[in-house]
């Protein structure tokens, strides 16, 4: 297993119970320069104190199980604006945030759809689109990312 698998295994228990959901794990570079990112969010979004606490919890895990070998920076963070979303649970995660997606229409072209999530299922994601209703399959979107509300 990956060292971002192991990292992984012991961030998801941790998350859940703050009530976060894991998003990704990174290892960067090597020696005492080692970064360990955790990005994490959650419905509604995440504070800088859910961070804060997770970091917390998270660096007596790591450093009970060891799987890091050497320094390490510890760095828990929600995504940015420019993470993508490519699935049901992260769409979900962002309902009520406006979002910027990019749809292939099928013929080399390609839409771009700037909205509010209103919804997501197993197949699609809905957007509120200058109060139209979009529902826009998952095979259709090129690249879907929050964007900044003005």
């Amino acid at each position: 297993m990956t060292l971002e698998g192991r990292i992984r295994e012991l961030a998801e228990p941790v998350a859940r119970e703050a009530s976060l959901d894991l998003v990704d794990v990174e290892v960067k570079g090597g020696g005492a320069q080692r970064l360990v990112r955790v990005t994490v969010d959650r419905k509604g979004g995440v504070t800088i104190e859910a961070c804060q606490e997770l970091s917390r919890r998270l660096s007596v895990a790591l450093d009970e199980q060891d799987p890091v070998e050497g320094g390490y920076k510890l760095e828990v963070t929600s995504p940015g604006t420019d993470h993508p979303l490519q699935d049901r649970e992260a769409f979900e995660r962002v309902e009520g945030r406006a979002v910027l997606v990019q749809r292939d229409e099928g013929d080399g072209r390609v839409q771009q759809l700037r909205g509010t999530v209103t919804g997501a299922d197993d197949s699609a994601v809905v957007l509120d689109v200058d109060g139209r209703s979009i529902r826009v399959p998952y095979a259709e979107i090129v690249k879907a990312t929050q964007t900044l509300p003005w």
